[in-house]
């Protein structure tokens, strides 16, 4: 029995959905090393790093939302996966292509 003022335990399938915002980044990253093996190196990469962009804009959710995502403070959480995300994809397009 739970009083009044608290909540029931989450079951474990609320717990892993709870988890969406990490969840579709690594998904994005996995999806990104798929492609990257599959010799298509510049659109793989593009992937992952709009991936971890959009982490960084997740983690402007509020903390309850974005689960295992809150690792520090948001701004230093924030900043850190759209400096690294934005600096993937601009590295991926600035790479210049082999000519054949």
């Amino acid at each position: 029995m739970t009083t009044a003022g608290e909540r029931p335990p989450k079951t474990f399938v609320q717990q892993v959905l709870g988890q969406w915002p990490l969840a579709s980044v690594l998904l994005g990253v996995f999806a990104g090393l798929i492609v990257v093996a599959t010799s298509h190196w510049r659109t793989g990469s593009t992937l992952i790093g709009l991936s971890i962009t959009m982490g960084g804009l997740f983690r402007l959710l509020p903390n309850r939302r974005v689960g295992l995502l809150a690792v520090r403070n948001k701004a230093v959480d924030t900043t850190v996966l759209l400096v690294i995300g934005i600096g993937i994809t601009v590295l991926a397009w600035a790479v210049p292509a082999l000519r054949n």
